[in-house]
């Protein structure tokens, strides 16, 4: 290899982080001089680097558009054998308000399901209203609109077949294990690097659902300028920036072949006992965090497991036992 692809190789490998001239050249055996001709001669191909003085050189965000064809070859590759997956009606954007809402307004046009995915949300949200950081480039933004005719109570267990499914998908693609947080987080590394928010709409009639929407959100890369500050100590990525150029598209295919396989076949492939042994809380410590604006203490107790109806089994300190169904927890050491 010439000196100007081992610079670009190295590039590639730090990703969104700056690298200094030096440890460069430390690492190839060539003189800093050599690193900067390499580094003008790429320039001159139209590869774009950014350098600062005291910082170093990195490559600059190239975009990355949701090819829809290339999530039509995963799930025909991999998923061949499901004919149901050949009637799934997917839409993929650029960019959108939120993949959630794309989903609501067409599911007022009548009841065919379907997939929507995003390049980036300037509106992404989560649970409780909370904004969804959504850049461009760098995530997978998609949502499932679902006609169950299902109880309302059973809306929990749409999240969790969603975030066991998605593990399934990073798994198959990239190889990379990941764990649940109960009830819609996805973490890698002690860091979350997906969420997942359902929204169902039901009847007041007979309380049945007419509808839902899985929405998630998936950090596949570090954004090239980080993530914001309020949410930088736990947000992470699921792969580095040199990665090939299809993963994420690939991605979506799995997922979308996964989720429909526990959604229509649940027998056969069912999500629950995954779901449990991707769990991140068993057998932990973990503060329970109040609901809304209320005043009361945190709570601590023991997480024993998870029951049938995805619900958090805890134990507390004094021995009262509870099943929470909804609600926010964090792990903690105690």
């Amino acid at each position: 290899m010439s000196t100007k692809e081992k610079v670009y190789d190295i590039l590639k490998e730090s990703g969104s982080n700056f690298i200094s001239g030096e440890e460069i050249a430390n690492r190839i055996y060539v003189t800093r001089a050599a690193v900067w001709k390499a580094i003008k001669s790429l320039e001159k191909e139209d590869i774009k680097i950014e350098a600062i003085t005291n910082k170093g050189y990195r490559l600059m965000e190239t975009e990355k558009i949701i090819n829809k064809a290339a999530i039509f070859n995963e799930i025909n590759t991999e998923y061949a054998e499901f004919e149901y997956l050949k009637d799934i009606h997917i839409e993929a954007f650029q960019t959108v308000g939120s993949t959630n809402d794309l989903a609501r307004e067409y599911a007022n046009n009548g009841e065919k399901e379907a997939v929507f995915i995003a390049d980036c949300q300037t509106k992404g949200r989560g649970r409780k209203g909370r904004d969804f950081y959504s850049p461009t480039s760098t995530g997978l933004y998609m949502s499932f609109l679902l006609f169950p005719h299902t109880d309302f109570a059973h809306a929990t267990n749409y999240t969790c077949m969603a975030a066991e499914c998605i593990c399934r998908a990073i798994k198959k693609v990239t190889g990379i294990d990941t764990k649940i947080k109960w009830v819609n987080d996805i973490y890698y590394n002690d860091k979350k690097i997906a969420g997942i928010l359902t929204e169902g709409i039901a009847s007041l009639e007979d309380g049945r659902l007419s509808h839902v929407i899985i929405g998630a959100g998936i950090n596949i890369y570090t954004p090239y300028d980080g993530f914001p500050d309020d949410i930088k100590k736990k947000a992470g990525a699921l792969l580095a920036n040199n990665v090939d150029s299809e993963v994420r598209d690939r991605l979506a295919g799995a997922i979308i072949g996964e989720f429909y396989k526990s959604y229509k076949e649940p027998d056969k492939y069912p999500f629950f006992e995954g779901y449990k042994e991707k769990s991140m809380l068993v057998g932990n410590y973990v503060k329970i965090l109040p609901y809304g604006d209320s005043k009361e203490k945190n709570d601590y107790a023991l997480v024993t497991g998870i029951d049938d109806e995805c619900r958090l089994l805890i134990k507390y300190e004094d021995g009262r036992t509870d099943a929470l169904s909804s609600g926010e927890v964090s792990v903690v050491k105690y």
